[in-house]
């Protein structure tokens, strides 16, 4: 899935309006993409445009109580995962960047 930043906006001086950019996962129907600065963010739906809507097909998809969506790689999927990222464990971290890698090779 590739999005497209509709305006540049304040709150979000980490993306640029002239960028395309793969969305890694979508959390609580949240974005996350990797920002300018490189960091794997969530950003609200609203934020883009969808430049291409198709879905890597190794996402897991499932849905919370209230029907929001949650869509990642499986490996990306466990619970926690993020939260032990950005604590910069070296498995997560690992695991992320081989992932990301991979799906954006599978991309080009």
């Amino acid at each position: 899935m590739i999005v497209k930043l509709k305006t540049r906006h304040s709150g979000y001086p980490d993306l640029s309006g002239d960028q395309s950019y793969f969305v890694i996962g979508i959390e609580a129907d949240d974005y996350r993409i990797m920002n300018d600065a490189g960091k794997p963010y969530l950003y609200p739906p609203e934020l883009f445009d969808v430049v291409d809507a198709r879905y890597p097909l190794d996402w897991v998809t499932e849905f919370g109580d209230d029907g929001e969506q949650y869509s990642y790689p499986e490996p990306l999927n466990a619970m926690g995962f993020f939260e032990d990222f950005f604590e910069q464990k070296p498995k997560q971290i690992s695991m992320f960047w081989h992932i990301v890698n991979r799906t954006l090779a599978k991309a080009a």
